[in-house]
């Protein structure tokens, strides 16, 4: 059976009319890229915002109207099911994949349930970024054209890397002249070409930065002591110590080592209410 596997989303957001454009990585099951030394690849795919068919041909909407379309296929996936008897309207649901022939990567159609598939895109209206800051990433909207005829492209717009909002429509006015009802359309896609590469850009933007840390000189420390020796750290069969309590597990603030010590008793550890919060006078470097 063929269907159409998606592999990733980014929707982009128009600040001047609200409304954003669903863009999804997609491909068939049954089409491969050339691999090397000419043989099959990796199942092709490419972004494109034709996998979300907008009424009366628009490229974007308003969120709502689009999770409405959405909702809208389930219905119709219900309503046109073959075999009404066998297949109950939570069936379709919870394997919506199957009955709409397109499944999320890692899932397969049947483990491609309508919640799913549903996500994608109101998690991808929740995420979207606008043209500029795509262009930030080094991502940039592009334009691309089909025609019945080799002889119908005449006249089409140069496509350019798009960077902002006004340029965007500008651009969107020239296609729209261009193809006039006569057989040609166009469609948005990701520039560069490279689908892993835009992946690797779009993802390194949602990457949260690390943490700055402080460096905390202090002329005291605290740990985990018996008396004698020094708790280190637990172990699967038991715990490790130190035989002084000076080097046993450090810890800034006498409320961090009694936070830890609860930790150990809550959680039943091997002879957790031996070890008793200790100060010891001495040079130590914290991280925080």
């Amino acid at each position: 059976m063929s269907y159409e596997i998606i592999y990733g989303k980014q929707f982009v957001k128009l600040r001047r009319t609200g409304e954003v454009i669903p863009l999804l990585l997609m491909g068939s099951n049954n089409c491969f890229d050339i691999g090397r030394n000419g043989g099959s690849g990796r199942r092709a795919r490419s972004w494109s915002d034709l996998r979300y068919h907008n009424r009366k041909g628009k490229i974007s909407d308003k969120p709502e109207i689009i999770l409405a379309s959405v909702d809208a296929e389930l219905r119709r996936c219900i309503r046109d099911r073959s075999h009404p008897k066998e297949d109950k309207p939570k069936d379709v649901e919870n394997r919506f994949g199957y009955f709409a022939s397109i499944a999320i990567s890692g899932r397969g159609t049947r483990g491609t349930s309508f919640n799913a598939y549903r996500s994608q895109f109101s998690t991808g209206i929740r995420q979207a970024l606008t043209i500029e800051e795509l262009a930030k990433l080094g991502v940039h909207l592009y334009f691309h054209s089909s025609s019945w005829k080799p002889e119908d492209t005449a006249g089409e717009p140069h496509s350019i890397d798009l960077k902002t909002e006004a340029e965007y429509f500008a651009e969107l006015k020239k296609w729209r002249g261009w193809q006039n009802g006569n057989g040609r359309s166009f469609w948005l896609s990701f520039h560069p070409h490279s689908d892993e590469e835009v992946l690797r850009r779009l993802r390194a933007s949602r990457r949260k930065p690390p943490r700055e840390k402080t460096r905390i000189e202090q002329g005291h420390y605290f740990v985990l002591t018996d008396g004698h020796c020094g708790l280190r750290k637990y172990v699967r069969h038991g715990y490790r110590y130190s035989y002084n309590k000076e080097n046993g597990k450090r810890f800034a603030t006498q409320k961090d080592g009694e936070k830890y010590r609860q930790s150990l008793v809550k959680a039943n550890r091997h002879q957790a209410d031996i070890w008793k919060v200790e100060r010891i006078e001495g040079h130590a470097i914290f991280t925080v």
